[in-house]
């Protein structure tokens, strides 16, 4: 499964990747084939001197040479082709593992999301397995993985962490490394500038330094892609042609091209900063004027959106967006919180209002008391709710099973005993209320009490067998917003398994105060009781989930179809759709948006 997904992932970013989107040759008797990347590479291990690798040398023959033992650094600069790179190598192994199972699991993992100084390399990676981006693995699953040296680990994004804490990243590295702890391959990309400032270098076999086009390599790639126009506007400005060298800037040269004005250009040539900027803001103008099927978001939308976007993602050093994992903390302001606290606590307490006031109602056949009974019961709850269970993270219970292994580690004898105490005290409230309230339907206080005992072991065993079902993250998101989406199918699946029980105990109830069995009543109570089951066990991710888009659309950071808009954003070449994720096309265009469109 893990290997599928990592397949996906790794074709779909290439596919998607600026540079297949743009340098595709038509050619109608053959298939169509992806233009070899023409780049010249440098190879220096240990104290050798540097040396250049023949024309199309293909990465996994560094990787799988003698003495480097796939233990590789990558470097280049911004916009050279690292992570390009980095996923040509992961396909090939991929391959290689599809081919023998005995061949380890390439695994990509971005380093921006370490963002503990002091954690380790080995636990950092199971955390980051864990989390069900992409992709979910058990903790222990991946320990062994490790232990065993089952995967490849090919890491990303070294240069995306803040420039004080990459070289304290490059030590917790070579940590890693040491013979005692890691001796299996292990790729790192990093741009080349940070890399040489650091007084610390990675412990690794081999690096191999991706360089920029010289003119003949950048004439011979544009005349084949049929660009030979814009070669002699290139060839003929020395900023063009510069950042022409870099593959990610080429890219956007040609596709930005018609709006961008040489006159306009000789203005920014003396500030590389403004320069980049004047070429991305016609990339995205460019962009905005492709044609689009169906309805689409204005331009002024669009920038807003995205660069709310870009901001997000770097505050919280994050490469990839899924819908389904946003998160409380997207609320910045004091006064966001209290309303998603206020609309919390107005949900809850309407909801619950209105179901236990039902139940009641129905079994006593007296709404009044139960409408009483229910707002009472539906404040309380919202209060403690939103003082005790206001999340700090939405954790969608996306799959849903019933785990005997998970009773024996949750469930000691504390735990059983708060079960049995609250089930048997909600018994005691409800034969108070039939006792004093309804002319005492229970018939005695003595009888009352067994009442409320019989609900306090049939609540606590409720209690206690549903702490055996858990909610996992599903293995691969293959879909946007998948996770609170299934947690909302799974509401139903977990009313449909409450039910008998639910009905156990409204028969009871029923016979208790009535002396007779009311099927019809009885069957209504106990789809409420599961209704209000499945809300609590389920529901909650989804209402906190729905509650959070709510507030942030009603600010102007989101469209209310969220989705739709990033897949617009990605047929317009801004993002990349990973499965259930979305990235920026590359680094340099979620900067762009981060501080321009504010």
């Amino acid at each position: 499964m893990l290997l599928k997904a990592i397949k996906t992932q790794v074709e779909t970013r290439l596919e998607s990747s600026l540079h297949n989107r743009v340098y595709i040759i038509p050619d109608k008797d053959k298939n169509p084939s992806q233009v070899e990347h023409p780049w010249n590479i440098d190879v220096k291990s240990g104290s050798k001197s540097k040396f250049r690798l023949p024309k199309n040398t293909s990465i996994i023959n560094v990787f799988d040479q003698a003495g480097v033992e796939g233990r590789l650094l990558i470097l280049g600069k911004p916009g050279a082709g690292k992570t390009t790179m980095l996923l040509e190598l992961a396909k090939v192994l991929v391959q290689r593992a599809e081919e023998d199972l005995n061949e380890p699991i390439p695994v990509l993992l971005s380093l921006s999301s370490w963002q503990n100084d002091n954690q380790s390399i080995t636990d950092w990676i199971v955390a980051d397995l864990g989390s069900g981006k992409s992709y979910r693995v058990r903790k222990d699953i991946t320990k062994k993985w490790l232990e065993y040296g089952e995967i490849i680990l090919l890491l990303d994004g070294l240069d995306e962490l803040a420039a004080e804490r990459q070289e304290k990243c490059v030590e917790k590295l070579n940590e890693f490394l040491q013979p005692g702890n890691w001796i299996h391959p292990l790729v790192v990309c990093s741009r080349i500038e940070e890399y040489q400032i650091y007084s610390t270098q990675l412990a690794l076999n081999m690096s191999v330094e991706l360089q920029p086009f010289n003119d003949k390599q950048l004439q011979d790639y544009l005349q084949r892609t049929r660009n030979d126009k814009l070669w002699n506007s290139i060839k003929n400005n020395a900023e063009l042609s510069e950042l022409a060298q870099t593959p990610f800037f080429l890219n956007v040269i040609v596709l930005s091209y018609q709006k961008i004005s040489l006159a306009k250009w000789q203005e920014f040539k003396s500030s590389r900063e403004r320069l980049l900027d004047y070429l991305f803001s016609a990339y995205v103008e460019e962009m905005l004027t492709r044609q689009s099927k169906g309805k689409y978001p204005s331009h002024e939308n669009t920038k807003a959106w995205l660069s709310w976007l870009s901001i997000q993602l770097i505050n919280q050093n994050e490469s990839e967006l899924f819908i389904d994992k946003m998160q409380p903390y997207l609320l910045l302001s004091k006064e966001q919180k209290r309303i998603n606290s206020m609309i919390l606590f107005l949900f809850l307490w309407i909801c619950h209002a209105l179901i236990v006031g039902c139940i009641v109602g129905l079994i006593f056949d007296h709404f009044i008391i139960g409408n009483y009974f229910g707002i009472l019961f539906g404040f309380s709850y919202g209060i403690i709710a939103i003082k005790t269970d206001m999340p700090s993270e939405i954790k969608a219970a996306e799959t849903l099973e019933f785990s005997i292994e998970k009773i024996k580690t949750k469930i000691t004898a504390k735990s059983i005993k708060k079960f049995f105490i609250e089930g048997f005290m909600t018994g005691i409230i409800i034969c108070l209320m039939s006792v004093s309230i309804l002319d005492g339907l229970v018939g005695s206080p003595l009888k009352g009490l067994f009442g409320g005992l019989v609900l306090g072991i049939i609540g606590g065993l409720f209690g206690v067998l549903l702490e055996g079902l858990k909610g996992l993250e599903i293995e691969t998101r293959k879909a946007p917003n998948q996770g609170i989406k299934q947690s909302g199918v799974n509401i139903l699946w977990l009313m449909t398994a409450s039910y008998p029980i639910s009905l156990i105990i409204c028969i009871y109830l029923n016979w208790w105060t009535t002396h007779n069995i009311d099927f019809y009543i009885s069957l209504i109570v106990a789809l409420l009781i599961s209704l209000l089951f499945g809300l609590n066990r389920a529901g909650k991710p989804v209402i906190q989930h729905s509650i959070l888009r709510i507030i942030l659309y009603f600010n102007g950071y989101i469209p209310w179809n969220y989705a739709r808009f990033l897949d617009y954003a990605t047929d317009r070449l801004f993002l990349q759709r990973v499965g259930g994720g979305y990235r920026f096309m590359h680094d340099f265009l979620r900067q762009y948006f981060a501080t321009n469109y504010r």
